[in-house]
């Protein structure tokens, strides 16, 4: 394999074949080198990064495997071709090193790392990082140079994924049980089926079926939410189902949630809210894909995903009669779960360290963190109300706060320590958390 000869020469970049062949003969202009030219082609072929060997005119020696598969060119037909007709993007007209060496006076400058673009063969832009190692003699003369060249568009992915989901609504977490569910929600948001949503109230569900529809390949469709609030049947049933036009304005056809969320999502927030009629109709939904509005007879066909909810243990419902078994297993498809923050160990700190930042940048304040008598207020809580009240607490915190510190004088007065409290024969209560676990015991 590494006896293989290329054309020499050759500058058909429009040639599409790719190859991996070890240059051993691209290699000729190094022999004042006294390298291992073997040796060398084994290295930079198993090198898990691009790389470019340039002459001292930055023409194209060689290429390994990466950087063919990057560029979308073939180390033999680019062979003797100036770089920027291959290593072509913005380094070519703000950063090239050839360029800044020349203007330095010293041929033997680089070793920087610049970002930038490169522009493959299918002219797709692809987000890289360049490094440029010039290689010299014994002398200190200039033999040749290695670019480097990674490809970020995975880190470039990653970074906007977080800078749109970075804020006070986004769903964070470092726990092992946080982890496997921003691990697994990927695949989950790309299929069709139906996911149940559990977990106490204000643990992020509604931001979970968000986060669902936008990662899902209806995410440029509607999404729309349906609270299950008690009202008489028949104007629920319009309410999802809608309603068949007839004679007069009063009878004029009217869509239901449900058509409102065609190609889309439709979010039941509380699924257990819903009468148990409803909860056939949907049932009856979900199997032919279809529903007839009210009034009307013929069925509507239907395109939607349904994600349903619920902040009590969906078992004790089905049991309790308030949620159809049929339609418990029909929506338990998939089933995802949002642990209460008192489950959740180091995410409180983390929590509480990813809030400050976010509203100090949006108040435009410099607070930097929390004393250690706040940490500790704040760590001894176990927020009944969850993420929605710890992200309250912080805002609350940072707006009022007027240095770089939050103190316990800083934090809602229910969380501060207070004179005890005697409730008859109850114990003394001091501090909020303590007033909290009291309270649920009574209960």
């Amino acid at each position: 394999m590494y006896g293989q000869r290329f054309p020499p020469g050759g500058t058909n970049v429009e040639n599409d074949t790719m190859t991996s062949r070890a240059p051993s003969a691209a290699f000729t202009g190094l022999a004042a080198a006294s390298l291992d030219q073997a040796d060398l082609a084994r290295i930079l072929l198993a090198l898990p990064f691009g790389v470019a060997v340039l002459d001292r005119e930055r023409r194209m020696l060689f290429m390994n495997g990466v950087l063919e598969r990057l560029t979308g060119f073939a180390s033999a037909e680019v062979s003797g071709v100036p770089c920027r007709h291959v290593l072509r993007g913005s380094f070519c007209l703000h950063a090239c090193p050839r360029v800044a060496c020349a203007k330095s006076g010293d041929p033997a400058c680089g070793g920087e790392s610049l970002e930038g673009t490169l522009i493959n063969r299918h002219r797709r832009k692809v987000p890289v990082r360049l490094t440029s190692v010039p290689v010299l003699d014994a002398a200190g003369a200039l033999l040749c140079s290695l670019d480097v060249i990674e490809d970020l568009s995975a880190l470039k992915e990653l970074e906007a994924r977080l800078t749109r989901t970075a804020g006070p609504g986004a769903i964070v977490g470092r726990c092992s049980v946080m982890e496997h569910l921003l691990r697994i929600l990927p695949a989950v948001a790309a299929s069709d089926s139906t996911v149940l949503l559990t977990g106490e109230s204000g643990t992020g569900k509604d931001l979970l079926a968000e986060a669902l529809h936008r990662a899902s390949p209806r995410a440029r469709e509607s999404f729309v939410r349906v609270n299950a609030t008690p009202m008489p049947e028949a104007l629920l049933d319009v309410e999802l189902f809608g309603q068949a036009g007839g004679a007069g304005e009063q009878n004029a056809p009217r869509p239901g949630k449900f058509q409102l969320a065609q190609n889309g999502t439709l979010y039941l927030s509380e699924i257990a809210d819903m009468p148990l009629a409803q909860q056939g109709r949907l049932l009856r939904l979900l199997d032919e894909k279809a529903v007839v509005p009210a009034g009307g007879e013929r069925p509507m066909r239907l395109n939607v995903r349904v994600v349903a909810a619920t902040g009590r243990d969906p078992e004790a419902l089905v049991k309790a009669g308030l949620l159809r078994e049929d339609l418990f297993h029909r929506l338990n498809a998939v089933r995802l779960h949002l642990p209460p923050v008192r489950e959740r160990g180091e995410d409180v700190q983390f929590l509480l360290t990813h809030f400050l930042g976010l509203y100090a940048a949006k108040f435009r304040k410099q607070v930097l963190g929390f004393s250690e008598a706040a940490v500790a207020l704040l760590s001894a809580y176990d927020y009944p109300g969850n993420v929605r009240e710890l992200r309250n607490i912080v805002e609350y915190a940072v707006m009022v706060c007027p240095g770089e510190l939050v103190g316990p004088e800083h934090l809602p007065p229910y969380l501060r320590s207070a004179p005890a409290e005697v409730h008859g024969d109850d114990p003394v209560v001091k501090t909020a958390a303590e007033r909290a676990k009291h309270s649920r015991k009574k209960a």
